[in-house]
């Protein structure tokens, strides 16, 4: 068995690999020689060296013959007892299919999941192209934005196949708990992802396939018997894609799950102990019963001396899963859970206040409630040692709602209005699909769509940029309902581009900051601004800038913005 023999051993097919010994054991040979000449036992050290060459060579083509061990793991249907089988297989005929690792989802707790996983695959598949698989990026419907790459192209250019259809693939329904979890704020969808997340790593011989009959004409191209899956979201992408495990299934390949590298289009409800993690699990337990065996990949790749079990891969997982870029925002409480499933044992350490947990940082022994705007930080620890990587959670709470303006800033004269573009002169010249704000509508013209409402009264900028107001006798309170324009989900639901829009809004009073948002993105609520105006005070400055990443498609909607003047 492959984990039986030195690393050095192990190559991309066994000629190299007894290349590789010959001149490793040629090197051993030599040193004993030097010794043994020196010590005068000639005779003895050459029959030794020679027995132990030929052994070790017999060894290393044993272990070739052998290939890698996986073992698999299925369920009896109606009892769900665990089954485990031993299956040898050569790393020349596995193909391993990563599908849909995205670098967004509308689910905020969805997409910061499949960010956890991605160094725990990156390494997984590094592994694999060391012993010879060949590795399949699939990220289905934006698999053509890798157009002109050379993964993609020669797929394109293999013969093409007839597929079969061999085995009757077919399951009861997987269980889905909704896609989305981030509890009761629940996210609004939309179809931001425009690629593979972009830690992800592409190897130079790597494929990129789309389709059954793509899949099918590499497997067949290359001798390809044995499909390992990774990647998200189990029961709907692994399942249902045509690149997915069924689909090949069903074509005569020998498909598995990568239980430790997969997850769930996952739901949460802590209320009844409902966690993504056991969504995942769930899930798992159906495909052994119903569609395939499993493996927990890292561990195989361990016992074939191909995982270094020393790199921190795994982050803590939140739930929901808010960031400083895409904060989870709330009314309500909110009910917080952390988790380490891929370090069992492990003391998970927080913080609420921003700081670096530590081994004294107190313990994580179950949920938590967060009341306020709270940034969390986790990280799991064994024996006082890190054994994972860092997370963090970024929770905001929204105010009341604020009452209706008495007199809309529409109506109002600016005393200053800048925004993106070139000023010369005290004139701004606006850039290419920029305008001054716009009265009641979009920046484009258009409704005026935030917090998934559509809103009368507003204005409609491109951060970054800024509006000033001349305070008026008797103007009491700033309120407004701040987002990100929504128009953009009315064109193919946002597709490839909802994921862009990220802006801060802010209200300055004489020029000192008196209220601000988090950063706000695509289909957020909006955010509530009530702000109070001190007596004295002579202007009102709205801002809304682009967080810092840019202004691509930052069209900034102030709602229901004005003032009130009563009391």
């Amino acid at each position: 068995m492959l984990h039986s023999v030195p690393p050095w051993w192990v190559a991309s097919d066994s000629a190299s690999t007894m290349s590789l010994v010959r001149s490793r054991w040629l090197d051993l040979l030599m040193q004993g020689l030097r010794r043994g000449l020196r010590s005068g036992r000639r005779a003895r050290v050459l029959g030794i060296a020679t027995a132990w060459v030929l052994a070790s060579l017999g060894m290393a083509a044993s272990a070739c013959a052998a290939g890698i061990e996986w073992r698999l793991q299925t369920r009896d249907p109606a009892t769900g007892k665990v089954r485990v089988t031993v299956e040898k297989v050569d790393p020349k005929r596995v193909g391993v299919v990563a599908v849909d690792v995205w670098n967004h989802h509308w689910c905020k707790t969805a997409t910061m999941r499949v960010d956890a996983f991605v160094p725990r695959i990156n390494q997984a598949l590094e592994a694999a192209r060391a012993m010879g698989m060949t590795v399949m990026l699939c990220p289905s419907d934006v698999v053509e934005n890798y157009a002109g790459h050379p993964q993609r192209e020669k797929v394109l250019a293999l013969p093409k196949v007839v597929v079969p259809r061999l085995v009757d693939a077919t399951c009861p329904p997987v269980p889905d708990a909704g896609g989305c979890a981030c509890g009761r704020e629940r996210c609004a969808g939309n179809y931001g992802w425009d690629g593979m997340h972009p830690g992800l790593r592409i190897g130079d011989d790597d494929w990129m396939p789309d389709t059954q009959s793509d899949v099918y004409a590499l497997c067949q191209a290359k001798g390809l018997t044995h499909l390992v899956y990774v990647g998200f979201h189990t029961q709907v992408c692994l399942l249902g894609k045509p690149m997915g495990l069924r689909a090949m299934k069903t074509a005569g390949l020998h498909c598995v799950l990568a239980r430790d590298m997969t997850d769930a289009h996952p739901g949460y409800d802590p209320s009844r102990g409902f966690t993504p993690d056991l969504n995942t699990e769930q899930v798992v337990e159906h495909f052994e019963k119903h569609l395939a065996p499993t493996i927990h990949l890292a561990d195989e790749l361990a016992r074939a001396g191909h995982w270094e079990g020393q790199r921190l891969l795994d982050p803590v997982r939140i739930a929901p899963w808010g960031t400083p870029m895409r904060p989870h925002l709330f009314e309500q409480p909110v009910t917080v859970t952390l988790t380490a499933p891929l370090q069992p044992g492990a003391d998970i350490r927080y913080t609420l206040d921003g700081s670096a947990p530590t081994p004294r940082s107190p313990l994580y022994k179950g949920p938590f409630v967060v009341t306020q705007t709270t940034h969390v930080r986790a990280v799991a620890f064994r024996g006082g040692r890190k054994v994972g990587l860092e997370s963090e959670g970024s929770f905001a709470r929204m105010g009341p709602l604020p009452p209706k303006p008495d007199v809309h800033v529409g109506d109002l004269v600016p005393v200053r209005n800048v925004g993106f573009g070139h000023t010369y002169g005290g004139v701004v010249r606006y850039s290419a699909g920029a305008l001054p704000p716009q009265k009641d509508r979009s920046n484009e013209g258009k409704p005026l769509k935030t917090g998934r409402a559509v809103h009368a009264h507003g204005l409609g900028m491109r951060a970054p940029s800024a509006v000033a107001y001349e305070v008026r006798p008797g103007f009491r309170r700033f309120v407004a309902l701040a987002g990100v324009d929504e128009n953009l989900l009315d064109v193919g639901n946002g597709s490839n581009l909802a994921r862009h829009p990220s802006v801060v809004f802010k209200v300055f009073v004489d020029g000192q900051q008196a209220a601000a948002s988090p950063v706000m993105r695509m289909s957020s609520p909006a955010w509530r601004f009530d702000v109070p105006i001190p007596d004295g005070a002579r202007v009102v400055t709205l801002a809304a800038t682009d967080a810092g990443d840019g202004s691509r498609e930052d069209l900034a909607n102030w709602a229901e913005a004005g003032f009130v003047v009563k009391p």
